[in-house]
């Protein structure tokens, strides 16, 4: 319903009259999505959370980063959802000028910000956390690269989305006239590229060295399930990206933004999800064990000489009494110098002696007599 003393963001196109009153909203979706995925990442931050603090007794550096994670995609939610108040999902000539400029701009460079902080954090989080159960020197330095590309460009897209334009108020107020901005298409492109690159790269990574684990295939499936979350996260990155051209090419800025922004809220709380999954499995090892359907075993090999399996980090001091008779053993320990990082890896991800997961010392029993 048109209302001439309004004035509309934009002139609305040939045989369209401006609605202030009911026009057409795409807010309804925007709302929904923004009410499923973030009570998820949340929920999987209390379990994360729960576990880390209750079940392992355990929690570092990746964790807090992790909780500063879910805040910031908290205040992201929240803006966003504010924005609706301010023209987002609806047409520009159904948005009065007056809250298209400032607020729903300046609202938009916030949720920016927050955005690009939120997914730094997530990334860095679970980068941190692979320093933990990989203990390889050429491990921890292709992760520390990662680490600090994703710091750096995630720290540079704050910036440029603060200092976009001089004065900074030209980013939102249409009443400067003598500002310089910055090319935005380019940036926007060129933030979405970084991203996406870390977000596989992050997933890849640990692969060579997962595949050095030596433990059944059934947890390297498990495991490697858990670490490929991230790929959610890469698909969903291309998805926004897609978003973004649409959003470049596009007038009606209030109305295309909606979408670019759904896929920002989707894309850092799947990013917390997949990086809190790790925190699952002992989580339910200990509330609902029958999920898991865990069993041990043990076994006996070639006559001559006999295996006995133990759990990891409980290996017996001393020697087993095979019978009352003396003996003289010697002992070998199958495996090399990557079992390191098997030690570090299988407690951080839930896998104990329950889970069949075992060092294997092989006994050669010989008869002195």
């Amino acid at each position: 319903m048109a209302n001439s003393t309004i004035t509309p963001a934009m002139a609305p196109p040939a045989g369209t009259t401006s609605n202030f009153v009911d026009p057409p909203s795409d807010g309804t979706r925007f709302l929904v999505v923004n009410c499923i995925f973030l009570p998820l990442a949340v929920i999987a931050l209390a379990v994360r959370t729960w576990t880390r603090v209750v079940v392992v007794r355990s929690v570092s550096w990746d964790d807090y980063i992790m909780i500063v994670s879910v805040i910031l995609s908290c205040v992201l939610s929240a803006v966003t959802l504010r924005m609706l108040n301010y023209g987002l999902g609806r047409h520009m000539w159904d948005v009065p000028e007056d809250h298209y400029t400032p607020w729903f701009l300046k609202l938009n460079v916030i949720a920016a910000i927050f955005y690009c902080a939120g997914t730094g954090f997530t990334k860095v989080s679970v980068l941190i956390f692979y320093l933990r159960i990989f203990p390889s020197q050429g491990f921890r330095r292709a992760v520390w690269t990662i680490v600090f590309i994703a710091i750096g460009y995630n720290v540079a897209s704050v910036l440029v989305n603060i200092f976009a334009c001089y004065p900074i108020a030209g980013s939102w107020d249409f009443t400067i006239t003598d500002i310089a901005c910055i090319d935005r298409p380019v940036f926007y492109f060129a933030n979405a590229g970084l991203g996406i690159f870390t977000d596989f790269a992050t997933v890849l990574v640990p692969i060579p060295w997962l595949r050095r684990l030596q433990m059944p295939m059934r947890q390297k499936i498990a495991i490697g399930f858990m670490l490929a979350m991230g790929c959610f996260v890469g698909v969903v990155s291309c998805i926004r990206l897609s978003s973004l051209y649409i959003l470049l090419k596009s007038t009606d800025l209030t109305w295309v933004t909606t979408n670019a922004l759904m896929w920002c809220t989707i894309e850092l709380n799947l990013g917390i999800i997949g990086g809190c999954i790790t925190a699952m499995r002992p989580f339910v090892r200990r509330y609902f064990p029958r999920l898991l359907g865990l069993s041990s075993s043990s076994g006996y090999g070639e006559s001559g000489s006999r295996k006995f399996t133990h759990p990891l980090n409980s290996i017996p001091r001393d020697h087993p009494d095979f019978s009352n008779r003396s003996h003289h053993y010697s002992t070998r320990l199958r495996g090399g110098a990557d079992n390191e990082s098997e030690t570090h890896i299988l407690p951080e991800l839930g896998f104990t002696d329950a889970d069949g997961i075992t060092r294997t010392v092989e006994f050669k029993v010989q008869n002195t007599r």
